[in-house]
């Protein structure tokens, strides 16, 4: 039987995760080894899985698995509610599974948990749907309270900024004691092994190079490393992805499942299912699902004069606070060879950009087109045959509930990108 109903929420103060947020709850997103639902469940493996997410994602919740309706929690079970956006530790879980009694835990002044034992459904009707500052508030002071010491993330590049020290802290949890030595081709260089996790069924060419000394690595189930490539930590590649000959997987990154990636990348998180096949340059940037780069494409991370870097957002520029920013990239974005992007641009979901050059700094979802040709909708029934057969491809099924949530996007933009293309006309 399971030890415990699991909820965990993603409420509705997501601007800075956009573009990922338009297709994914917050709990969703990569960070470390894992998304943040991947590391709550691994904290609690034989848990009853809900999650409380906007109604867009409900449905894809529940073809997963995933339960959206709290009204089927097990009360004979205790309950422990977490937030989505707050990387979890191990010494964080410790205080939340010590609690006996009803208790909200909180950091920076936000719920973080909020544990209730079996039997004990006070509180439930705050998480009937993503909780707002109201409920936040409610739940404060019904609840004897407990700060815990852990980050809320509450942007992309927040998440980036601080992957290497989440990368670090899930190989100390989850991989540190299952670390053995790799058994495979001889002419491989593995550099501090003993941080060095290499998971079954993994594949590493002649004359590729894990590099673990300035951090940990973690190869996931599957992965085939080609010849000559070199990772360095800290690093995480998921299961299944394939690692192109040559390539320079720097340190900071986190390669999500399934993807093709080359050339060199930089402090970059893929969320999985991605290709960047080709030589080229992704530095400080968080990529969605089912992104290609074409050859050659490449980011800035840093202005000329090393001053921060403001972020495009729908609703105008967002500071970021920082010097090293890259990309925003949502899902099913195509890139054509040579393309060219400034440092904190935004890319939103389904874009079809080609003919290389530099590209605007904010590109609204399902534009299609390039600098020389003009820009145009994206037909949302194109766009949507597309992503069909590119998910096909990987063993993926296009639902309904997915259709219908690509179609909601290409909607709500619409007005945007008719702005967008207006502003760029082809002169």
């Amino acid at each position: 039987m399971a030890n415990l109903n699991l909820v965990i929420w993603a409420d509705n103060s997501s601007d800075n995760f956009y573009p990922l947020a338009s297709t994914h709850p917050v709990f969703e997103l990569r960070a470390g080894a894992f998304s943040f639902i991947e590391r709550a469940k691994a904290f609690f493996p034989q848990s009853n899985l809900f999650a409380i997410c906007h109604e867009k994602f409900e449905q894809s919740m529940d073809k997963r698995g995933i339960c959206s309706d709290i009204s089927k929690i097990d009360s004979r079970l205790p309950t422990l509610f977490l937030n989505g956006q707050v990387f979890l530790t191990k010494r964080a879980i410790g205080n939340i599974v010590r609690a006996k009694n009803p208790t909200v835990f909180v950091a920076q002044n936000i719920p973080v948990a909020l544990y209730l034992p079996a039997g004990n459904n006070t509180g439930m009707e705050y998480f009937t749907s993503p909780p707002d500052e109201f409920a936040y508030r409610r739940i404060m002071s019904i609840y004897e309270a407990v700060e815990l010491d852990v980050p809320i993330l509450d942007s992309l590049w927040e998440i980036v900024a601080q992957n290497e020290k989440f990368i670090g802290e899930d190989f100390r949890t989850f991989y540190k004691r299952q670390v053995v030595q790799y058994t495979g081709e001889s002419h491989i260089s593995i550099r501090n092994a003993n941080d060095v996790f290499v998971g079954p069924d993994v594949k590493i060419d002649d004359f590729s190079v894990l590099d673990g000394s300035d951090g940990p690595i973690i190869i996931g189930r599957g992965v085939h490393i080609r010849s000559g490539a070199v990772i360095y930590g800290p690093a995480v590649i998921g299961a299944e992805s394939l690692i192109m000959p040559y390539s320079r997987i720097r340190s900071e990154t986190t390669i999500g499942p399934m993807c093709r990636v080359g050339g060199e990348i930089e402090a970059s998180i893929i969320l999985g299912y991605s290709n960047k096949y080709h030589d080229g340059f992704l530095g400080h940037s968080y990529i969605g699902e089912w992104v290609n780069f074409g050859a050659l494409s490449t980011n800035s991370d840093l202005k000329n004069n090393y001053h921060e870097i403001r972020v495009a957002m729908p609703n105008g520029e967002v500071s970021t606070g920082s010097n090293k920013v890259g990309i925003f990239v949502g899902d099913h974005t195509k890139f054509g060879i040579g393309t060219l992007l400034t440092s904190g641009a935004t890319i939103g979901v389904s874009a079809n950009l080609y003919g290389g050059g530099m590209f605007p700094k904010y590109v609204p979802p399902f534009i299609w087109g390039s600098n020389s040709d003009g820009f145009v909708h994206y037909k949302i029934d194109k766009a949507i045959e597309t992503a069909r057969i590119v998910m096909e491809r990987r063993g993926v099924e296009i639902t309904d509930a997915y259709e219908k949530l690509l179609k909601g996007i290409f909607g709500y933009f619409s007005e945007d990108r008719t702005a967008f293309i207006v502003e760029h006309k082809k002169k």
